[in-house]
């Protein structure tokens, strides 16, 4: 769902080194491959002389592995194991997941649970579906914040001041498609109105997906639970994944 190099923040106000470090790691999160000194300085928008210390340093501290034969880097599994404690909390919540599983039960469709990631909202759990027509979801795929049923959802929780000062940084990126601040508020209407966040031919063609807040919230994070398939089955039942996510929220949490 996310390709390419790395993600494009608006990083004025950024610490350069802070900055570069974490277009790194992103870089790396696209790629999902091992990549060359120059391709990295090419990626990054940085000297090739910045660029080796940057990776140099990486590779001392244990976090990048250096491959002398083919002269490329690839993060070490210590990358990940930066975030596995905040991961862990959410698939260790017992409640959740009964709900998660009950909704992959009744419905058939994938189901899933996402958090932000900045300008994206990425899933962290994913319960695939049993049809063999369906949304293949992978944990760790990505979805735009503005666009998605679960991007949706999210911002249904947050303050609109929060959300409009989101929306004004994320249009200072360059090569985006700017979003308005009518169209998020009528589209945060329509999640008032039906309960949840709903969205059809967003993300990938042919597909739909309901959204609906967690209401209890892992280490501070805003837990998003999400449903989603071929955009004709999700239609037909679309008043019914609303309900059934609902009320198994409410049954669980009271």
């Amino acid at each position: 769902m996310n390709s390419g190099a790395e993600p494009q923040h608006d990083t004025s106000g950024v610490v350069k080194s802070v900055g570069r470090t974490l277009a790194l790691m992103e870089a790396f999160q696209n790629w999902k491959r091992p990549a060359g000194a120059k391709e990295v300085s090419r990626a990054l928008n940085m000297p090739r002389s910045s660029a080796n210390a940057l990776l140099a340093s990486f590779v001392t501290l244990g976090y990048l592995w250096f491959d002398p034969k083919n002269a490329t880097y690839f993060p070490t599994l210590k990358v990940g194991l930066l975030g596995d404690w905040l991961i862990g909390s959410v698939r260790r919540d017992r409640a959740l997941n009964a709900i998660l599983q009950e909704i992959s039960t009744v419905t058939g469709e994938t189901v899933s649970i996402a958090m932000r990631a900045g300008f994206e909202m990425q899933f962290v759990t994913i319960y695939p579906s049993t049809f063999p027509v369906a949304l293949n979801l992978a944990e760790g795929a990505v979805a735009p914040l503005f666009e998605s049923a679960v991007g949706m959802a999210w911002m249904s929780t947050q303050d609109f001041e929060d959300i409009e000062a989101l929306a004004e940084s994320y249009n200072r990126q360059p090569s985006v498609n700017p979003v308005t601040l009518s169209g998020i508020k009528n589209r945060l209407s329509d999640v008032a109105k039906k309960g949840a966040a709903v969205a059809y031919d967003k993300v990938l063609p042919g597909t739909g997906a309901i959204a609906v807040p967690y209401p209890r919230a892992t280490q501070g994070q805003t837990i998003i639970i999400g449903a989603g398939g071929p955009e004709d089955r999700i239609r037909r039942s679309e008043k019914m994944i609303i309900d059934l996510i609902r009320r198994l929220v409410r049954q669980t949490l009271g």
